[in-house]
């Protein structure tokens, strides 16, 4: 690119979030909301393992190892929802853009069908297959770890039903411009979280020096089981089934039509599975690339607790972190599919270059925050000192990738807008599949240490980046051109 048209670049960018725009204030109004009501996701399975990690002595750090060590299971399950839900999103949001109201109607209830037909296909063999998937992440016989992670992976697969209907109601308010239901949904769910986790992790205690005297009386007068680790898990879906209720009534006018509508067929069945199709392949080649690097780390750490509990901590953290890019990534896509519904491609392109600065200005910012507090941020979690060092290193050693990742998400999160669904599965599967993980694998049988697999970790994640920035410049360069 010549230094001409990189200045350029640089002057639309920054033109891109002028306040005195009426768009600029339009995007960032849509964003926040988002980025809140994800990001209080993300606060959701952070206060499970912080709640964990105040269980006394050993038993904190063994529980924080169990969620690790389940989460790749538990997320894959998530993002073989998300797929259709993302799908659906966009989809309804076509249809708001171009007013067709039965449309869109119809098509909120053809994808409620269809996620309470994929949750129940998914959910059944999680619950079966628990045990196996528990041993296949590591899990040691040692100290109830494979119990604990079977019973915790039951509950929440069979459970999954509910984080699938919660997403996509949730969903279903972005895609019409409710961005503040959005956001109002996900912070409830944070706070019945809150409380059931307490009820079912310490049932009748001890407790932690944060929850009140009196919740003693209330813990007895319910006589709440103390579950410990397997209690964050049956919070988590109580709490979602209370939140699903909430959905469905702000919902209800979007969720009007003939009861066969449920039964999606047809192209609005083809448009699901082709979109979630390829969605679904982007997110699972990240999450595959994310299950290598925890397994070659458990492997490169001789499976010492202290540092996968660490590097999980770090995991959790960087989950919030992502999922901000995320709210961005999103914002650009519900506002650019909107924005084509109604026939204004080129609002569209300003919208999705708005979102891209405000996603790195706010990782950037929140990056510098992480690398001042890592150590702090980590001791809440668990103060065991080991611990506190693995998660302030994995911190620092992916803090590069904190700060650009969100610029490959939003790029990637509006290619699905305009119906490029191959294009991020073939870039994600690229860089990931094909490099990270066999030089993952490599490394940990050379007997690498953790770090070098958190660095690693870190510079595929910049040459990812750095692969949809070219691949978005030649597009925008080829579509300038047949214009």
């Amino acid at each position: 690119m010549s230094a001409r048209k990189a200045q350029s670049t640089a002057v639309s960018l920054l033109s891109a979030i002028n306040p005195a725009r009426e768009l600029t204030r339009r995007v960032f109004l849509f964003g926040l909301p988002l980025i809140l009501g994800l990001a209080a996701h993300a606060i959701f399975n952070i206060v499970d393992t912080f709640l964990v990690g105040q269980l006394p002595g050993a038993e904190g750090a063994a529980g924080i190892a169990v969620t690790g060590l389940c989460d790749p299971i538990t997320t894959f399950q998530t993002i073989l929802l998300n797929g259709p839900i993302a799908g659906a999103g966009v989809l309804i949001a076509l249809r708001f853009g171009a007013r067709d109201e039965e449309g869109m109607r119809k098509m909120a209830l053809q994808a409620t069908g269809f996620v309470l037909l994929l949750s129940l296909a998914l959910g059944v063999p999680g619950v079966i297959f628990a045990r196996e998937l528990a041993l296949m992440m590591g899990a040691r016989e040692e100290a109830q770890q494979l119990e604990h992670c079977t019973q915790y992976l039951r509950v929440l697969l069979g459970g999954g039903f509910t984080g699938g209907m919660f997403l996509y109601l949730a969903t279903l308010q972005r895609a019409v411009g409710s961005v503040k239901a959005f956001m109002a949904l996900f912070l409830t769910s944070n706070v019945l979280n809150l409380v059931f986790c307490v009820m079912f992790i310490y049932g009748p205690g001890p407790y932690p020096d944060f929850v009140p005297a009196w919740w003693t009386g209330v813990a007895e007068a319910l006589h709440l089981p103390r579950l410990g680790v397997v209690g964050s898990a049956w919070g988590a879906v109580a709490a979602r089934v209370v939140s699903v209720a909430l959905a469905v009534a702000l919902a209800r006018g979007y969720l009007r039509g003939p009861l066969s509508w449920l039964w999606p067929r047809g192209r609005a069945l083809w448009d699901l599975v082709s979109i979630g199709f390829w969605k679904n392949g982007q997110v699972a080649v990240r999450g595959i690339a994310g299950g290598a690097l925890i397994r070659t780390l458990q492997s490169s750490g001789g499976g010492d607790e202290a540092v996968v509990s660490g590097v999980f901590v770090g995991m959790k953290i960087e989950l919030l972190l992502t999922l901000i890019a995320f709210g961005w990534g999103t914002a650009s896509q519900t506002l650019v599919a909107t924005s084509i519904g109604a026939g204004k491609p080129l609002r569209g392109r300003a919208e999705e270059r708005a979102c891209i600065v405000f996603a790195l200005a706010c990782s950037a910012a929140a990056t510098a925050v992480l690398l001042v507090f890592a150590r702090d941020l980590a001791a809440w979690f668990n103060p065991e000192p080991e611990l506190v060092h693995w998660s302030e290193r994995f911190l620092v050693i992916t803090a590069a990738s904190f700060v650009l990742t969100p610029l490959n998400v939003v790029i990637s999160q509006t290619m699905f807008s305009r119906m490029h669904l191959r294009l991020p599965v073939l870039i994600d599967g690229g860089v990931l599949l094909l490099v990270m993980v066999p030089a993952l694998a490599i490394a940990a049988l050379a007997g690498a240490a953790v770090e070098t697999l958190l660095w690693i970790n870190t510079a595929c994640s910049v040459a990812l980046t750095g692969v949809y920035a070219i691949v978005r410049w030649k597009m925008r360069r080829e579509a300038a051109r047949v214009a």
